[in-house]
């Protein structure tokens, strides 16, 4: 999900520029402190006693953090350090969002994960950045139609959880309320992109409605709750790709 509208925005410019690498890295390492991070609030403030996660976490951060110094540093030269300061700010508020509900064990809520989901989208914007030196129009709308999507995304992993324990537990399930609207507001949106002529993108989200929809309508028959997590996660990135692709197309 982190990597695909940062290369979905390099296959777009149909160019590189040595500005890609330092960002990329840096995207990638505010992803990976988010662990570490969990880790040791956790240590801080839930544990009693010292667990032996903690002091991996801590290596992982006194490497983590030194190479995203750098990676900024990078692109201080060829960035305005507004800019910087602007995506730098906005990382670290989501990191210590995300931290703190973690350890609060909030980190499920539907507000927080358009939040995450809009973060990992958000990858799109310093590829541009890194190559054309600014966000063009098209970009905003790869980030909107990212964001829906992976939210989408995520709110159908939680659900597939919960049926999965409702099944071990023989309990009843319900389909989250969330989960079951995001298809259907995805069909609309496919409608109104439609009418504003952007083909591409409107078969892009009727396609993430179909896949969703199918997804939740089978959720919890007992071949779709036996299926390995593994092969879910795979069809998931096969969909995210050709959703990426459709938008790469019609940009």
């Amino acid at each position: 999900m982190l990597l695909q509208p940062f290369l979905g925005a390099v296959m777009v410019y149909r160019r590189v520029a040595w500005p890609l690498l330092p960002a990329l890295a840096a995207v990638l390492l505010v992803f990976l402190l988010r662990e570490p991070l969990i880790v040791l609030a956790r240590q801080r403030w839930v544990w009693d006693v010292e667990r032996s996660e903690s002091a991996p976490a801590r290596r992982r951060l006194w490497l983590e953090l030194p190479l995203l110094a750098l990676a900024g540093a990078a692109l201080l030269t060829v960035w305005p350090w507004w800019i910087l300061a602007v995506l730098g700010a906005s990382a670290a508020a989501l990191t210590a969002l995300a931290v703190f509900l973690h350890v609060r064990g909030c980190q499920r809520a539907t507000w927080f994960q358009a939040l995450s989901a809009a973060g990992l989208a958000s990858s799109v914007l310093p590829a541009c950045l890194a190559i054309g030196g600014s966000i063009p129009h098209w970009a905003w709308w790869f980030w909107a139609l990212h964001s829906a999507h992976y939210l989408a995304a995520i709110l159908v992993v939680h659900a597939r959880l919960d049926a999965r324990i409702a099944a071990r537990r023989m309990a009843p399930f319900a389909i989250p309320r969330p989960a079951m609207v995001a298809p259907f507001v995805f069909l609309l949106a496919a409608g109104e992109l439609a009418l504003r002529f952007m083909p591409f993108y409107a078969a892009a989200m009727a396609l993430s409605a179909a896949v969703h929809f199918f997804n939740l309508r089978h959720l919890s028959t007992p071949k779709s709750l036996a299926t390995p997590l593994t092969t879910i996660g795979l069809r998931a990135m096969a969909v995210s790709i050709a959703f990426t692709l459709l938008l790469v197309a019609g940009s």
